[in-house]
């Protein structure tokens, strides 16, 4: 659902997975309408991302939001919740003065393990 961007990357430390800079935007390049499905398609990619290496959401343990305004992160809070919640990450909010994507309003990154 979201776009691969040049910008996002998959990096494996051992059994360490980070989905770093995960947009939210169409695979034509499109961004959804509202801030919340845009959140929502950045989280399809990084679960598709990480089924690669054996891994769902519930496996991750630290995500990081980066937005423009904070005031607006409201919109995506109630997707990360629905998505994590088994798992009950760390979160770090990042404000940002502009992303690679001129239209871009979010991007997700985030560190996943099995669980022990």
């Amino acid at each position: 659902m979201g776009a691969s961007s040049p910008h996002q990357s998959v990096t494996v430390h051992g059994d360490e997975v980070t989905c770093t800079d995960f947009s939210g935007f169409s695979p034509d390049g499109e961004r959804p309408g509202r801030l919340s499905d845009e959140c929502q398609a950045a989280l399809s990619a990084i679960s598709l991302a990480l089924a690669d290496h054996g891994l769902t959401l519930d496996h991750t343990r630290h995500v990081a939001a980066m937005i423009r305004e904070g005031q607006t992160f409201s919109q995506c809070q109630a997707a990360l919740n629905e998505a994590l919640a088994s798992a009950r990450p760390a979160l770090t909010l990042r404000i940002v003065q502009r992303f690679p994507l001129p239209e871009q309003r979010i991007a997700l990154s985030l560190t996943a393990t099995p669980h022990e």
